[in-house]
């Protein structure tokens, strides 16, 4: 699929936490020589003080997906530091008062990734961002739909959602030959849903392979997600080749693990499954 941009509303250009809304696929990262990626332990001060820049620059902007998109990007990051993130990070940056910051984790991450650490900064009246009253808008699902190939390897999960009238959707690529572990994750606007769903029976047709659409229930698509989501997961933490330079942010696509922390945020809006998960 060709990725296919769409502008976002009331934010202005940013090389880190401006991200067009697009049609694009989690991609490996080019190599990079700061600390992180050549294998040096970044000092905590630095990493404040980058992630700090970056927030202020976000204090302004009106719509809130920017403020989650930036947030999943320290949640990713989260997921494959481990302790450092919430033992570390979340105290230098309320120390440091940066409340656009936490504000942003817990937008994804909700107050429990930060132990509630925005609550304090607000009560001391500390000024808060403009897409803090946003949040508070409702998050609907629309579609929640799984996609089959006949050899029953692959499948591939659809779903939309959306906030006040600005809808974004996600397609999940997973591999039953591998514990049903997520492979891929690609986020698409919301009104593209008719051309890009088209576009993948299409593509499935011409390759010989028909794929069966069905439908799901909230809580079972939920379900399936997180089971591929948590596959994905563990499998990640077996690896020892990989580390906090693998949350790419590349100009023609968001890493998996943003994708994967933003993706968690939206599915807990939806209800438990009644099922319990299994186990991997």
């Amino acid at each position: 699929m060709s990725p296919v941009s769409r502008g976002r509303k009331n934010a202005k250009p940013r090389r880190s936490n401006r991200r067009d809304l697009r049609l694009v696929e989690a991609v490996p990262e080019e190599p990079c020589d700061c600390p992180a990626c050549a294998g040096e332990a970044p000092d905590l001060e630095a990493v404040v003080a980058s992630v700090t820049a970056e927030a202020a620059q976000l204090f302004a902007v009106e719509d809130p997906f920017e403020a989650e998109l930036f947030g999943a990007t320290l949640m990713g990051t989260a997921g494959l530091a481990g302790d450092a993130f919430t033992d570390e990070l979340v105290p230098a940056l309320a120390a440091a008062k940066s409340l656009t910051a936490l504000l942003a984790i817990e937008a994804v991450g909700g107050a429990a990734a930060t132990g509630g650490a925005a609550k304090p900064l607000l009560a001391a009246g500390v000024p808060a961002p403009a897409w803090l009253g946003a949040l508070s808008e409702p998050v609907r699902l629309e579609v929640s739909r799984r996609y089959d190939d006949p050899s029953a390897e692959t499948s591939m999960l659809q779903c939309t959602f959306d906030r006040a009238g600005d809808s974004h959707g996600f397609f999940i690529q997973v591999d039953h030959t591998d514990g049903d572990a997520a492979t891929d994750i690609i986020l698409f606007p919301g009104e593209m849903l008719t051309e890009v769903s088209d576009m993948l029976v299409a593509n499935g047709r011409d390759a010989g392979v028909p794929l069966t659409v069905t439908e799901l229930d909230p809580a079972e698509f939920r379900r399936q997600a997180e089971r591929a989501l948590d596959a994905r997961a563990v499998h990640d933490d077996e690896d020892d080749e990989l580390g906090i330079d693998d949350v790419s942010d590349e100009e023609d696509g968001l890493g998996y693990h943003t994708l994967a922390a933003l993706l968690r945020a939206r599915l807990r809006t939806l209800p438990e499954p009644t099922r319990p998960p299994a186990p991997h």
